[in-house]
């Protein structure tokens, strides 16, 4: 029997919409117009008694996670995106039947701009082949957001990480299972955890800087979340940080993550990059550098100085050089080469803290493993001497009884002393 016109159109239209639903496309009126539109529609409310995951793509779009004028354009940078998407929290097969919320952030919480705001991600349908097409269409539409956001221009001169994560825990609201992913160079440069003055070495100073946080409220609550922090460290400018310095920032904020309640805290240096011509974006505002610790030079009649922080060479109270701290040392085996010395001594100091004893001991260590290096480079190096804390550099280590961490940090140190021929 044939069917009249009417039913046919109508089976038409049932196959055409089971074809596309899952697709990840909005609007089954143009779906070629707005393959994404999925991630701009209001979320639905979900059937009673369920609750939803929810899950919040955090970028950072504060100046110094990007390329400036004098970034060459070969310079690989940190790629937000692909960070984000690259961790199992953020898989495709996670996000759905999840509430997703996507926003990149810079200076406080006021600032974190809420791009994509609790949009329900339906599953997708289909064979296994349909599946993988389709959850590939949506990954591309959430990196190409997600790239849209990082390159955007700063509307802020100020870092707040902090701020950001207390955004994401009100976003998420309270209980249920709420994931939180956050894609930044952790360089925080304004409230409890501003890292401007930070020495990057210690404990001490970690448990100062999260003391500090719980004293001025700053902790958001993120009591039960699931937290990952992911590319500690990687700015587009200036100097990179030592393995030892990366270590000592992925700790300070692991830390500060337990001590938000959250159920697990995830932390990593790891990032994806790419060059910085193909970053684009804006350059933006200005910021307020987070500097690492570096080689310094003082010249005072016949001796040159050469300092270099303990950071830079050394894990907290170990005299094994790190292996970063080859790049220092060469520096310094070419700076010596060119001053054309006439005799090379190394000094090792630490800050008050321990025994006497253990001073004496570790900076003396300290001191013979940059004299053997040196040595190794080709540099004659006549003594070294290991000086403890009875030589400081930075005062006062202590005030109103509160240790003062980036004071610490400047005492602990090498020092090679380059005397110089008459001329």
């Amino acid at each position: 029997m044939t069917r009249a016109p009417a039913q046919r159109i109508a089976a038409f239209a049932l196959a055409l919409i089971a074809l596309t639903a899952g697709s990840g496309c909005s609007a089954f009126k143009a779906p070629e117009t707005r393959p994404c539109g999925w991630l701009d529609l209001p979320g639905d409310t979900p059937p009673a008694g369920q609750d939803r995951p929810r899950i919040a793509l955090l970028v950072d779009a504060s100046p110094s996670t990007r390329p400036d004028r004098d970034t060459e354009p070969d310079t690989l940078v940190p790629d937000w995106a692909a960070t984000v998407l690259s961790q199992r929290a953020a898989a495709l097969p996670k996000l759905e039947g999840a509430e997703l919320s996507v926003a990149a952030f810079g200076g406080t919480r006021a600032t974190v701009d809420w791009n994509v705001d609790r949009v329900s991600v339906p599953p997708v349908k289909g064979n296994d082949t349909l599946k993988k097409d389709r959850r590939s269409a949506r990954r591309g539409c959430l990196e190409d957001r997600l790239r849209k956001l990082s390159a955007r221009a700063p509307g802020t001169s100020r870092t707040d990480l902090l701020g950001a994560l207390a955004a994401a825990g009100e976003r998420l609201g309270p209980g249920g299972k709420r994931t939180i992913v956050v894609a930044t160079d952790g360089l925080t440069n304004t409230g409890c955890a501003d890292l401007r003055s930070a020495g990057f070495d210690g404990g001490d100073e970690i448990e100062a800087v999260v003391r500090n946080c719980r004293g001025a409220g700053e902790l958001p609550n993120l009591t039960g979340a699931e937290v990952s922090m992911v590319g500690l460290g990687r700015s587009a400018r200036g100097a990179a940080p030592s393995s030892p310095q990366t270590a000592w920032l992925t700790e300070l904020w692991e830390r500060l993550c337990r001590a938000t309640g959250a159920s697990s805290c995830d932390v990593t240096a790891t990032a994806r990059t790419q060059p910085a011509a193909q970053r684009g974006g804006s350059i933006g505002v200005g910021e307020p550098a987070v500097t690492f610790p570096a080689v310094s030079e003082r010249p005072a009649g016949r001796i040159i100085t050469l300092t270099l922080p303990g950071s830079v060479l050394f894990a907290t109270d170990r005299a094994e050089l790190s292996p970063t701290a080859r790049e220092a040392l060469d520096r310094s085996a070419r700076r010596i080469r060119e001053l054309g010395a006439l005799s090379v001594a190394v000094l090792g100091h630490t800050d008050s803290r321990g025994s006497e004893e253990q001073g004496e001991r570790l900076s003396l260590a300290r001191a013979q493993a940059v004299r053997l290096a040196l040595q190794d480079r080709g540099i004659t190096v006549a003594s070294a001497r290991g000086y403890s804390d009875e030589r400081p550099k930075c005062h006062p280590e202590y005030l109103d009884g509160l240790p003062q961490h980036s004071a610490m940090a400047c005492n602990r140190r090498v020092e090679i002393n380059v005397t110089l021929r008459r001329r």
